[in-house]
């Protein structure tokens, strides 16, 4: 932008320079620096012949409007604050209860049961120091995949490094452990029916990417579609469980969380792109499945 005075700058007593503008920036002077700023005698005419609105004032509103948007927020989060700090007590300091926890934590030992889908075998195994319920489904003999659940396992349990633990999961016995190796990541969403009559569709991001390795016991290569699941929605990112999770502690309750992972088998480095309508599906049908069994409140 051009300089709108061309005055040499100013020097104080201790020889730093003063914008002449902001010097002589009185009431009187004000109207005719916006004028200048945004453009007066230059204002254009719509067809019906009404003066339109300068590009830059409208700009200025749009950022006004949105610095009172935030001042807003920021009153309701302090007015809910208030409670908490009169009592001396926040809200990330001491959650709030998770009712059905118990429930939750017992997917550990049961899995989850599946419409549509049977399930070959279920047992709860330990990855990274957690425990998780590892359930081998199957439709039919041509679409089986390998669904693994990590519930919270009390109050103050956040969703943290899930998906780096299961780079490191293996369910057969080796004696020369390797990484499992990545590629083709994407993002992906899908939606599920709301719970409530008339409510919006429930919108669930998770990542989707192939996945592979090659060990002396096992080889195999599978799409893996990731996200944590709770009854609102869901998304491979912790941070958005926890601002999800903020916002219901501010009205009073808690959005319990479920690290969920499929793995579907696909060909020897083969494309994922073409297992994406299974992979939707089942992650419909999982997402569904939690939110009426473990995910509903006690």
């Amino acid at each position: 932008m051009k300089a709108i005075l061309k005055k040499p700058p100013l020097k104080t007593n201790q020889g730093k320079n003063i914008d002449p503008v902001a010097a002589n920036f009185t009431v009187k002077n004000m109207s005719n620096f916006f004028n200048a700023k945004l453009g007066k005698g230059k204002l254009k005419k719509n067809s019906d012949g009404t003066q339109a609105m300068p590009v830059k004032l409208a700009r200025i509103n749009s950022k006004l409007s949105k610095i009172i948007l935030l001042v807003f927020l920021i009153i309701l989060m302090g007015v809910g604050a208030v409670p908490g700090y009169l009592k001396g007590s926040w809200r990330w300091q001491k959650p709030l209860q998770v009712t059905n926890l118990k429930q939750i934590r017992n997917l550990q030992r049961t899995g989850i049961s599946l419409p549509g889908w049977q399930t070959l075998n279920q047992q709860p195994i330990e990855i990274g120091g957690h425990k998780w319920s590892f359930q081998a489904i199957g439709r039919d003999a041509q679409n089986q995949a390998i669904l693994l659940l990590r519930p919270m396992r009390d109050d103050k349990d956040m969703p943290q490094v899930e998906w780096v633990d299961l780079r490191g999961f293996r369910w057969w016995q080796t004696d020369q452990p390797r990484q499992w190796q990545t590629d083709r990541f994407g993002r992906s969403q899908f939606t599920v029916p709301s719970t409530t009559p008339g409510g919006q569709p429930i919108q669930v991001e998770a990542q989707y990417f192939r996945q592979w390795i090659q060990d002396r016991n096992f080889s195999g290569t599978f799409a893996v579609l990731q996200w944590y699941a709770w009854s609102t929605g869901g998304n491979p990112e912790p941070s958005s469980w926890f601002f999800a999770d903020q916002i219901a502690q501010w009205q009073g309750s808690r959005l319990p969380w479920v690290a969920v992972s499929i793995m579907i088998p696909i060909e020897p480095l083969g494309e994922i792109e073409p297992v994406w309508p299974l992979a939707q599906s089942l992650a419909q049908t999982v997402q569904s499945a939690l939110i009426a069994q473990a995910l509903k409140p006690s």
